[in-house]
């Protein structure tokens, strides 16, 4: 992958071609009927100066805050001010507060008219990290800036990675103390420290990347109640009817793999108290997802 095709992949993703449409409210001027472009006593034809198609901004239609991985839409809007119709295609940049103007993909608005304007979508525009993004076309000194935020989805559901793995989290189990099968092959009880619970979280990861990968760890996951913290647990003793605990590991494509994280949380806790998120460390960008 060259630097370039790096860069894009850092700002915006799933660029759909462009549609246009025209801008209603904006048409050609009608011909004065009675300005025929000739005087009546001359005998003589005068050539018409064609003249040339100037292109001005009018706006941008994109939304001030979007979460990642969710599908928006970005509009931009140029009218012909000029005297000639003419052709208007321009590179679309984009930078973070931490980078420089990155061209990002090419907007073909297509023949423009005299007096009339042109809308050019992008559908579908997926962005992968939480940051700020400020758009512009071409050099016009306009820009648009969207702000992206961590991604809040249901118990149950599933979030797609930058890197193609899916991720499935279903609602937390929570117990006072968790059974296990001793050396005696009797049946024991812990319970947290300090009288706490037991918050067991089932976790699903998929390797949809296409190629045999590492799959997301254990350490990225941490469970958040009010404003506190609590890192993954490592148990000695598996629980009972619990399944396998939750294991990263190399996944051939199309595979996946479950298992359980054990935290501790104080006693008067409830699950609706719980956010569950994934904020895995990368050099590309911050990423933040949030199961509630």
């Amino acid at each position: 992958m060259t630097s370039s095709e790096s860069d894009r992949r850092r700002f915006m993703i799933g660029l759909a071609t462009v549609s246009t449409a025209s801008l209603a409210g904006c048409s050609e001027n009608e011909p004065d009927p009675s300005d025929s472009g000739t005087d009546g006593d001359s005998t003589e034809t005068e050539e018409t100066d064609p003249g040339e198609p100037e292109f001005e901004f009018i706006e941008w239609d994109v939304p001030a805050e979007v979460e990642i991985n969710q599908p928006i839409d970005i509009t931009m809007a140029v009218e012909n001010t000029g005297t000639a119709s003419g052709e208007f295609i321009a590179p679309l940049y984009e930078r973070t507060p931490d980078s420089n103007w990155t061209r990002t993909s090419e907007v073909d608005f297509g023949t423009i008219t005299p007096d009339s304007g042109v809308e050019a979508t992008f559908q579908d525009v997926k962005y992968q990290y939480i940051n700020q993004y400020e758009l512009r076309l071409g050099d016009f000194e306009d820009t648009a800036t969207i702000q992206t935020v961590s991604a809040k989805l249901n118990w149950g559901s599933e979030f797609t990675t930058q890197d193609g793995y899916v991720i499935h989290v279903e609602v937390p189990e929570l117990e006072s103390a968790y059974e296990y099968e001793d050396y005696t092959g009797e049946i024991s009880k812990i319970e947290p420290d300090n009288g706490g619970r037991w918050a067991f979280v089932d976790v699903t990861v998929r390797n949809e990347t296409g190629q045999a990968s590492f799959s997301p760890t254990r350490s990225d996951f941490v469970l958040l109640h009010g404003n506190s913290q609590a890192e993954p647990e490592t148990l000695f003793n598996d629980p009972v009817n619990k399944g396998q605990r939750f294991e990263p590991g190399d996944l051939q494509p199309g595979i996946e793999r479950s298992g359980w994280i054990a935290y501790q949380i104080p006693s008067g806790v409830l699950t609706d108290d719980i956010t569950f998120v994934w904020s895995p460390t990368t050099f590309s960008g911050n990423i933040t997802v949030n199961w509630e």
